[in-house]
């Protein structure tokens, strides 16, 4: 039986899309840079914002190895090797978002410092303490056991191992519009509230060094979006609807209609596996 997440997120011609969308904003895709790809490959809510908060909130090293979970075409994984020069893998369940990062990072010339491969955030293919930090952006909603997520991912940890985790959460009563970003019904949607991705976190054996509202932050983000959307260019064909479909405008309106109707929060944590 298909799986309805990678038919959810799963299309063919990815990589063709996002080199066709940059070559009409008047870039040459035959010289890829990965800041070239960011407007496109920023698969979550804030996108390049988020991805460059939450990875200077990780705070990587030169020289280390980070796990990107739920790597979608590479984005953050990209982003993290060409600004902070580590290491990074990158895993995803769906086949059409591993071939398309493969082949975007491949035309940037960071293949040899980021990989991605086709794999169950449950059950990773890697040695146990195999990375010394990790990324986990808004993936978890497609995943029920948040527990049992959070739980292989302090395993891909060494000793003190960093993790970042963002996640849209569900509020008590309250019920999100659909489609939405990340499952067009409840089959595909497995939202928390806050307290339960605290104790999921918290009885895997992460210490939650941080925890961080960014429900407003978002908001702010998707209303400017919005308005500059509706002047359309080039640089706004809503790089988000180039790698997800049609219909993501009306997936992001419905979350942000989520968000502003208090159905909805934005949360992002900073944790660490025991020292």
């Amino acid at each position: 039986m298909p799986n309805p997440v990678t038919q959810h997120y799963g299309s063919t011609g990815i990589a063709d899309r996002v080199l066709a969308a940059i070559a009409a904003g008047g870039q040459n895709p035959h010289q890829l840079l990965p800041e070239m790809l960011f407007p496109f490959d920023q698969l979550h809510a804030r996108e390049l914002q988020a991805t460059e908060d939450h990875v200077a909130w990780l705070a990587p090293c030169p020289g280390e190895h980070l796990l990107d979970v739920g790597s979608g075409v590479g984005g953050p994984a990209r982003y993290a090797a060409a600004k902070h020069s580590v290491r990074v893998t990158g895993i995803d369940l769906t086949p059409e978002f591993v071939e398309a990062a493969r082949e975007l990072t491949d035309r940037c010339g960071l293949s040899d410092r980021v990989t991605f491969q086709i794999g169950n955030a449950l059950r990773m293919p890697f040695p146990e303490g195999s990375f010394d930090a990790a990324m986990c952006l808004y993936v978890a909603m497609n995943i029920a056991d948040k527990t049992a997520l959070a739980g292989e991912i302090a395993r891909m940890l060494k000793p003190g191992g960093r993790l970042i985790w963002s996640e849209a959460v569900g509020v008590d009563g309250q019920a999100p519009p659909y489609p939405l970003p990340w499952g067009r019904s409840r089959d595909t949607s497995s939202l928390t509230t806050e307290a339960g991705l605290r104790n999921a976190l918290e009885s895997a054996g992460l210490s939650i060094l941080e925890w961080r509202d960014e429900t407003m932050l978002q908001v702010d983000h998707a209303r400017n979006a919005r308005q500059a959307s509706e002047t359309p260019s080039p640089e706004r064909v809503m790089a988000n609807q180039v790698v997800m479909g049609d219909d993501f405008l009306e997936r992001r309106r419905n979350y942000l209609a989520g968000l502003e109707a208090g159905a909805l929060k934005g949360i992002a944590i900073l944790a660490r596996t025991p020292r």
